[in-house]
């Protein structure tokens, strides 16, 4: 499930794995936001979740994988390994 917030509330829609609006990268952090969220922040357990939800539905393939998603975030300037955080 997806959330979306705007100025007046949450708007819920229904997930489509096979949306190809998104890359890889866009599909993966929207899941790695929601769960750091769900884990108050905590980048670990945040992938730990990545990992097993990756196995368990196959979230990533041969050409993208969990890897290459976070050297993104890396490149992207999401996580700050200098100071171990995520921004």
């Amino acid at each position: 499930m997806i959330i979306h917030t705007t100025m007046l509330g949450y708007n819920f829609s229904k997930y489509d794995p096979n949306d190809n609006s998104k890359s890889p990268f866009e599909k993966l952090l929207d899941l790695f936001l929601q769960l750091l969220t769900y884990t108050n922040g905590d980048f670990n357990e945040a992938m730990q979740w990545m990992n097993e939800l990756d196995k368990e539905y196959k979230l990533t393939n041969n050409d993208y994988g969990i890897g290459d998603f976070l050297e993104d975030l890396k490149d992207k300037g999401y996580i700050d390994e200098k100071k171990k955080t995520v921004k």
